[in-house]
This record gives C-alpha cells, structure tokens and sequence, in this order.
C-alpha cells in the first residue's frame, strides 16, 4: 500500500500524539518527586506544544490527496490498525496515566511512549512520497531528542 499515508495525514496523527504527550509531561512535570525529573518533563512539554502547534500549520499547509485503494475501506482499516498502539486514548487519560506512576514508571512509560510514536513515524516513513519525507524524517529527529533526555532522567534516578 506504497504512499497511501502523505504528509498532510502523518502530520494530522502526529499532532494528537503531541497534544496529549503534552498532556502527560506537563502532568507529570507537576506530580515527580525528582526535581530532575520535573524539569526534564516541563521542557519537553513545551516542546511538545511547539510541535503540536506547527504540526497543525503544516497539516493546514499541505494537500490532502486522494487515497488509491485497493478495496474499499482499506484506508480506514490501515489507519486504524496503526492507532491500536496508541498510549493515550485521549489528554484525560494522559493525565491520569502521569499522576498514577511513580517517577521511575513514569520515565520508564514515558519512553514507551516516544518508542511507540517512533515506531509509527517509522513505519509511515515506508508509505510516504519522498517528496514528504522531510516533514516525517524532522519529527523523528524531535522524537529522538525526547528519548535522549529520558534516558538521562532515568540514569540520574537510578543512582
């Protein structure tokens, strides 16, 4: 099913992850313990905001072209298979999901999560034009960094 997902439906997908992502880290940037864990989970909640907000600009941006089928309803089947690996079924959820964890399961699920999102960008990067493909391989790059500081996060409250 070769770019059957363009940029504008990656970007569309991305920007709910990164609004409730936002969600869970400015959650948990108020409950941690670990002042290093705060800090860490209210910079990447405004990253996340950042990328939510230019998401949507370029979601508004770029055109939306029509899916080639194979049969019918194979675009919604698809889509919906990718989002079965959501971690959030919405911002009140994330929120819940930040306050129930102590700060370990909190970084520990926090980096389930950007795996979960790189998973899927990934994934979509196969059935992408190449043309789009910058839009994808950025946010990838993004997502990279917020595991990067969550591996930091999770050295210094293991020793």
């Amino acid at each position: 099913m070769a770019n059957l997902f363009l940029a504008h439906e990656i970007v569309a997908m991305n920007v709910t992850e990164e609004h409730n992502g936002a969600a869970f880290y400015e959650a948990l940037a108020q409950s941690a313990e670990s002042a290093a864990l705060r800090t860490a989970a209210a910079a990447i909640a405004r990253q996340e905001r950042a990328h939510e907000e230019r998401f949507a600009r370029l979601a508004e941006s770029l055109e939306q072209p029509p899916s080639a089928e194979s049969y019918a309803g194979e675009y919604e089947a698809y889509v919906e298979q990718l989002w079965q690996n959501k971690m959030f079924t919405d911002e009140q959820d994330a929120i819940d999901t930040a306050t129930s964890l102590d700060d370990l399961a909190a970084v520990e699920f926090a980096m389930e999560t950007e795996e979960a999102t790189l998973n899927l960008l990934r994934q979509l990067v196969r059935e992408i034009d190449p043309r789009d493909l910058a839009v994808v391989q950025e946010t990838i790059t993004e997502e990279e960094a917020h595991l990067d500081q969550l591996r930091l996060v999770l050295h210094q409250l293991r020793t």
